[in-house]
């Protein structure tokens, strides 16, 4: 504690002048060293050699023989791939990155003896013989297909969706006019059977099964939500409800129930007199001068608050001004977009998902039904008049035209005629 020494004589009366003017700043200090040594674990002077030092006798870590660190080695990365480290600080800028993992679980192998490799003798130059036949012409075509009147494109869609697709995706191995296509835009040409494959229909399938049981469950969600909480009543009930609503006040009521609603009432009386009487205090009266003068401070105040409250507005145009040009742009957006939206709307049709069952796909395919829906079965009326817009596969067939231009020999030319003068008028 600080002690003022300016003055010399000081009243020591009472017990604060006494603790006010007398120095206990050796007694703090004493307390305070005794206190970080207790943090500390108590002064290293008292303490016995035995908890300050300790003796080792063998060293704790074994020094690795020189065997060990060539093994060591064979972990490490090799020096030839510490170039391509990632050493920056700039963090990836894709956070979510997909990286794939084998989901194969590899099964626990036990450790493996070492073995012994001998050594390869210096190669003699001779190469083996071929166990294959090189000059044997193999073709994945099977024989079926091996025909003069099978078309090459007939062949190519028929492997694609057998599970055996032949792969001819060199622009020298196709047909002129698919080199410059390309690949994801090559469709089947017009007329060409489709034999869809095993997956696409099982594909397709799911599909349907997914959306008939999300209909499925907006029906139960209904049921559960509407239907079930509204009461059900009987015709019978509804007839005899009725009755007696009609009937409200024609009908004498019965003397029987009379008797039971008299004792209702006297105990109804009974339990009103019953409650406590609760009497509100009486209010203070307040004079006429002392209301008009809390009026008056009342209006005052307000007077200022909305002064001040103009003056706070004053200082923040520029960001009221901000604040409504941002508030114009983002409605001029939202209108936009709604626009944008309702001419998706327009243009959108969702068609029902053409399915036939397992069942129906044996036999011709002049016995299966067709949809009994007017939006699938019109539609390619509709699509002929332009109604609708065509879909891609149409308006890529359409595209796909290469402009070709006729030249014709010059042994097949016709010759030019001269010019004919017109004949000159008799005067």
């Amino acid at each position: 504690m600080v002690v003022n020494m300016n003055k010399k004589h000081v009243s020591r009366k009472l017990k604060s002048a006494w603790r006010k003017h007398i120095d206990i700043s050796d007694v703090d200090q004493f307390l305070e060293e005794q206190r970080q040594d207790e943090r500390i674990g108590g002064r290293i002077a008292d303490k016995p050699d035995r908890e300050l030092f300790s003796e080792e006798k063998r060293p704790a870590k074994v020094k690795a023989t020189l065997r060990e660190l060539r093994r060591n080695k064979f972990g490490e990365l090799p020096r030839s791939l510490l170039p391509l480290v990632n050493t920056s600080n700039v963090s990836d800028p894709v956070v979510k990155r997909n990286v794939k993992k084998s989901r194969v679980t590899l099964a626990p192998v036990a450790p493996v003896a070492s073995v012994r490799f001998r050594k390869r003798g210096r190669p003699s130059g001779i190469a083996k013989p071929a166990q294959e036949d090189l000059w044997a012409k193999e073709t994945p075509v099977p024989g079926e297909l091996q025909n003069e009147w099978i078309a090459k494109e007939l062949v190519h869609h028929t492997l694609a969706h057998t599970g055996k697709p032949l792969v001819t995706n060199l622009p020298a191995r196709m047909d002129p006019e698919q080199r410059r296509v390309p690949l994801r835009k090559r469709l089947p040409a017009e007329g060409l059977s489709y034999n869809p494959a095993i997956d696409d229909y099982l594909e397709l399938k799911d599909k349907l099964v997914k959306e008939e049981k999300k209909i499925i469950r907006h029906e139960e969600h209904l049921d559960r939500v509407l239907t079930s909480k509204l009461g059900k009543m009987t015709p019978e009930e509804r007839y005899r409800t009725a009755i007696s609503e009609m009937s409200e006040g024609l009908l004498k009521p019965d003397k029987k129930n009379e008797p039971e609603e008299e004792e209702d009432e006297k105990k109804k009386d009974e339990e009103e007199e019953e409650k406590p009487v609760v009497v509100a205090k009486a209010k203070k009266r307040i004079s006429k001068a002392k209301k008009r003068a809390r009026m008056l401070q009342h209006k005052e105040e307000k007077l200022l608050e909305q002064e001040l409250h103009k003056l706070v507005e004053i200082d923040r145009v520029e960001e009221i001004a901000a604040e409504v040009e941002q508030e114009v742009q983002q409605t001029q957006r939202k209108a936009e977009y709604r626009v944008r939206k309702r001419k998706a709307m327009r243009t959108k049709l969702d068609l029902p998902i053409d399915f036939v069952e397992p069942e129906k796909l044996s036999g011709s395919l002049r016995t299966i039904e067709p949809l009994n829906n007017l939006l699938a079965t019109g539609l390619p009326k509709v699509r002929k008049v332009s109604i609708l817009k065509r879909t891609r596969a149409e308006v890529e067939r359409k595209m796909r035209r290469i402009p070709t231009k006729r030249y014709t020999r010059s042994s097949h030319k016709e010759p030019m005629l001269p010019p004919t003068k017109p004949a000159k008028r008799a005067k």
